[in-house]
């Protein structure tokens, strides 16, 4: 029984020494996305009034509390009735020594009146590349989207994140 404790005991040690060391690399960035769709398509489902589906294509600048500035682009899918719902989205974050951050993003949109929206959602790093490459983290983020997400509409909209992410020590 004494033996089991001990091998537990070092096994719960191992175990914080590696967390510790996991999180001792973690870094934090916060900032903004100021980002417009381009391109908005859309179908109507068909079973409830105002229940449409569609994708779209955003572009924009990432603005990071360092003062780096990176531009965004974004692919959405969304499942909205009456502006209101789930979406789903992959974003690509460039940055001027060509090295990239890819997510993969998970929200719910609230339409609210005059045509606002207000976004809340997290994502997770699937890939990056440069600098970036082996990235690991997840991060949220909340916004507005300042006029319906309606094809050859201004969809002007930004998002304010926080991240944390880990780099493999090179």
């Amino acid at each position: 029984m004494r033996t089991k404790l001990c091998f537990t005991i070092l096994a719960i040690a191992i175990l914080g020494l590696f967390v510790g060391v996991s999180l001792a690399g973690a870094e934090t960035a916060k900032g903004r996305i100021v980002y417009h769709f381009f391109k908005v398509e859309r179908i109507e489902v068909g079973d409830v009034p105002g229940h449409v589906i569609g994708v779209a294509d955003g572009r924009g600048l990432t603005s990071f509390d360092t003062g780096e500035v990176a531009t965004m682009l974004t692919k959405l899918m969304f499942d909205y009735t009456n502006g209101s719902g789930p979406f789903q989205s992959y974003a690509i974050t460039s940055f001027e020594d060509g090295s990239t951050k890819v997510s993969k993003v998970q929200g719910t949109t609230t339409a609210l009146p005059g045509g606002i929206s207000t976004f809340k959602a997290t994502y997770s790093y699937i890939m990056g590349s440069g600098r970036f490459e082996g990235i690991k983290g997840t991060g949220s983020l909340a916004g507005k989207r300042m006029a319906p997400l309606t094809p050859g509409g201004p969809a002007d909209c930004y998002l304010d994140f926080t991240e944390t992410y880990t780099l493999p020590t090179r």
